[in-house]
C-alpha cells in the first residue's frame, strides 16, 4: 500500500502523529538555545547575552522538523537546531525559533537584526539585501520521481513537468539551465511532493537531504542526486544568513568555523543526514562570510 504523506505530514509522522502548538516549539527551542557552557568561544564578545529570533520552516527534515520527547513534549530539532544551540552554548546568547515557511522567511529577516535563518545559499542578489556566514553544510539536488530508474543529471530532466517550491536555488539553478523546461512553483516543498505522489507532476526538485527524507516516508518514491559537478556554479554551500549589517554575523562566522575545524558539525551532520554528506576534513567549499569578504 502506497503511504501518501507531505513533508509536513512526514514530521507528523516523526512526532507521533500529535502537532505541536507554536508557542511550545519556541519555548522548547529558547530554552534549548539558553544553556550555558564552560567552552564559550574566545570570540563571545558582542552577541554574548543578546536574544536572537530563528526564523524558518519547520518541516524541513532533516534540517528543521518537529520531534515528541519521552514525555510527550513537542519541539523542533534537525541539523541547523543542533548547529545554533551549540552556537548559542559557546557564545552565550539566546533564541527563539519562529516557524514560518519559506516564501515568507526573507521578508522576515529582511530589516530585522536581531533575526536569523539557517540552510540558505549565497548568490549577488541576495548578498545585496543579506550577510552570510560562511558554509557549514554542502547540498546535493535531488530529484523526486514516482517508480523508475533515479534521475541523476539535468540532461534526464529532458521533457519532464518539473515542481520547484519558489525561491529556491534548486528553482533558480533549473531555469537557468534549461530555460525551456516545464517548471511549476509552489510555496512549500510539501505541495512540491503531493504533486509528485498525485501523478501531476514528473519530478520535485529539492535538497537532497530533504528528498532522502521524503523517500523514506513514502512507498514507491524515487530519489536521484546530481553530480556536483553539473550544480556547483549554482548551488552554493548551506550558509547561516541574517539582515545586511546585523551585528552578530562575524562572530557566529568564526563559531561555525571552530565548529568545522574541531568536527563538531560533522558529528551532527552524520546523525541528521548521514556520512555521505560529511566534509571530512576539507573544507574548501565553505568559502568566507559577506562580512569578511567585503572587508567590514
Amino acid at each position: 500500500m502506497t503511504c501518501s504523506i507531505s513533508r509536513r505530514g512526514f514530521v507528523g509522522l516523526l512526532a507521533g502523529g500529535a502537532v505541536a502548538a507554536l508557542a511550545g516549539c519556541s519555548a522548547q527551542n529558547a530554552a534549548q538555545g539558553s544553556a550555558a557552557s564552560g567552552s564559550a568561544a574566545a570570540t563571545a564578545t558582542g552577541i554574548k547575552g543578546a536574544k536572537l529570533t530563528f526564523v524558518g520552516d519547520d518541516a524541513f527534515a532533516p534540517y528543521r522538523y518537529i520531534d515528541t520527547d519521552a514525555d510527550g513534549k513537542h519541539k523542533v530539532v534537525g541539523l541547523d537546531i543542533a548547529i545554533a544551540d551549540e552556537m548559542a552554548s559557546r557564545l552565550g546568547f539566546t533564541y527563539t525559533f519562529e516557524p514560518q515557511d519559506f516564501a515568507a522567511t526573507l521578508a522576515s529577516i529582511q530589516g530585522n537584526d536581531t533575526a536569523f535563518t539557517m540552510a540558505m545559499s549565497a548568490n549577488e542578489e541576495r548578498e545585496e539585501t543579506y550577510d552570510f556566514t560562511r558554509g557549514y553544510y554542502q547540498p546535493l539536488v535531488g530529484v523526486l520521481t514516482m517508480g523508475g530508474d533515479p534521475i541523476k543529471s539535468v540532461q534526464d530532466l529532458a521533457g519532464k513537468s518539473i515542481a520547484c517550491t519558489t525561491g529556491t536555488v534548486q528553482n533558480k539553478f533549473i531555469t537557468k539551465v534549461m530555460p525551456d523546461a516545464d517548471v511549476h512553483t509552489y510555496d512549500g516543498g510539501d505541495q512540491c511532493l503531493q504533486e509528485v505522489l498525485a501523478g501531476r507532476i514528473d519530478a520535485y526538485l529539492c535538497d537532497g537531504a530533504e528528498g532522502q527524507s521524503m523517500r523514506d516516508a513514502n512507498e514507491g518514491l524515487v530519489l536521484g542526486l546530481l553530480d556536483r559537478a553539473e550544480t556547483a556554479d549554482h548551488v552554493g554551500v548551506y550558509r547561516l544568513m541574517s539582515n545586511k549589517g546585523a551585528s552578530f554575523v562575524t562572530e557566529l562566522d568564526l563559531c561555525i568555523g571552530e565548529m568545522l575545524e574541531d568536527g563538531t558539525i560533522d558529528k551532527y551532520i552524520k546523525k541528521y543526514v548521514g556520512a555521505d554528506f560529511m566534509w571530512n576534513g576539507d573544507f574548501s567549499a565553505s568559502g568566507t562570510s559577506t562580512v569578511e569578504s567585503q572587508g567590514k
